[in-house]
């Protein structure tokens, strides 16, 4: 019964930690929690500071001690040429590291809690609200997407198809895992896939060559390189200028899940030549492998690095009492070969179509990213974007020092120099000490 159910905002690191056992707690009883939604993986994302998150959280009633839903949100700004404002837009906050899947997690006799998060996202302020690889059932979505329906929104339920590929990234194949290998190789693949990996695990697995590591408090920095080469070499053509940047992402993330004891890297080597590596995460409450991503040598096809690596990895889970491997997203053909089936995930934007000012962010850290966006704006010569960037920090905090610094100067290079005095009067009064 949402009416006597209590909702509390988290937005600091100190009450999410003391928040840890009762978020575990809830994780284990959702059947639908996934790793991107556990307790270590956010902690790892929040702890790394300058992101605007919060989560909502749930209680069944406001007097008791513990939350039975979580929902981790992150607030951004973006430039509406439209309105010619920023505007404040909500999204996931497992997007901060290209979360795979988002969502919250919910205990499953108090899915009631789902009605109050859409209640309290409608009064939260923002033009935009994206549910990006968002995964739930169809029932929890419904109960999300309908509290935030109606002539005030506009909802549009987005395909993700890879322009190169064709790919579908709202598709994500996974594979149930039985109690042992033979089982699995038996029941889950087929004839011919089932002999190939027989041989290519057994030529691994005899020869005094190749063989097969993992990961490990010394060579977990060398390893993470090895994946990051491949993976560049591969892409890195493909994805121009942005291939740096990427690379860079992904051996963050890759560090964080080591930083936070869920990496599984396995390299094959070749004598003293890597051939392959891949990027996974473990999931010990969920009995789950995920896999994130690959690098191979591009010229080396016996033993072919990915489909051994694959076949290793699910070996591993399966004597580790792991009983999910997931490919997670695309539907890439490659991933059925190992007896994969589909799970669906969701890309939904809501619009708000009242564009009321009210709806402009306002918290102190989405002025500060206004500021930060407009100055770079100012940087480049857009000052017309700037400027309207200042005027509105200031519109909502009048003794914001760096939006008065910032656009005083702009006023200065504008040769507009009486508009620029009051502005530096009130600079200086606002930081009295310089």
């Amino acid at each position: 019964m949402s009416h006597a159910m209590h909702l509390d905002v988290i937005d600091t690191l100190a009450v999410f930690e003391a928040c840890e056992r009762n978020w575990d707690a809830v994780y284990a009883a959702d059947p639908d929690a996934h790793y991107f939604l556990s307790w270590g993986w956010l902690r790892q994302l929040l702890g790394e500071g300058g992101h605007n998150w919060c989560v909502l959280a749930v209680k069944a009633a406001p007097s008791d001690g513990d939350y039975v839903a979580f929902f981790p949100l992150r607030r951004r700004v973006r430039y509406s040429h439209s309105a010619r404002r920023f505007c404040s837009e909500i999204q996931m906050a497992g997007s901060i590291a290209w979360a795979d899947y988002t969502g919250f997690i919910c205990h499953p006799a108090h899915e009631a809690a789902i009605a109050v998060f859409g209640a309290h996202l409608r009064q939260m302020g923002w033009r935009r609200l994206t549910l990006k690889n968002f995964r739930a059932s169809e029932k929890r979505l419904h109960a999300l997407v309908s509290a935030l329906s109606g002539p005030a929104f506009h909802q549009d339920d987005r395909p993700r198809i890879g322009k190169t590929d064709n790919t579908n990234l709202l598709v994500c194949p996974y594979v149930e895992l039985p109690d042992d290998f033979e089982h699995y190789l038996q029941s889950k693949l087929s004839a011919n896939a089932r002999q190939k990996v027989r041989r290519f695990l057994r030529k691994v697995d005899q020869s005094d060559t190749l063989r097969f590591t993992l990961a490990s408090a010394e060579t977990y920095t060398r390893d993470i390189e090895i994946l990051i080469s491949f993976w560049h070499r591969k892409w890195g053509e493909r994805k121009g200028a942005r291939a740096d940047e990427l690379a860079r992402r992904y051996r963050s993330i890759l560090h964080l899940a080591w930083s936070g004891g869920t990496l599984f890297l396995p390299v094959l080597w070749h004598g003293t030549r890597p051939l392959g590596a891949l990027g996974s995460f473990v999931d010990r409450q969920k009995q789950s492998l995920l896999f994130f991503v690959a690098g191979r040598d591009e010229s080396c096809n016996v033993p072919p690095p990915g489909l051994v690596l694959h076949a290793h990895s699910i070996r591993w889970a399966i004597d580790n009492g792991l009983r999910c491997y997931d490919f997670l997203r695309g539907d890439e053909g490659y991933k059925y070969a190992f007896g994969a089936t589909d799970r669906q995930i969701r890309y939904i934007v809501i619009d708000t179509r009242d564009h009321a000012q009210t709806h402009d962010p306002s918290d102190p850290q989405s002025l500060d990213a206004i500021v930060r966006h407009a100055t770079r704006h100012h940087e480049s010569g857009r000052l017309d974007v700037a400027e309207c960037g200042y005027r509105q920090v200031l519109a909502a905090a009048p003794d914001h020092p760096a939006a008065l610094r910032y656009y005083g100067r702009l006023l200065i290079q504008s040769d507009r120099y009486a508009e620029a005095d009051p502005i530096f009067a009130r600079l200086a009064h606002a930081t009295p000490d310089g």
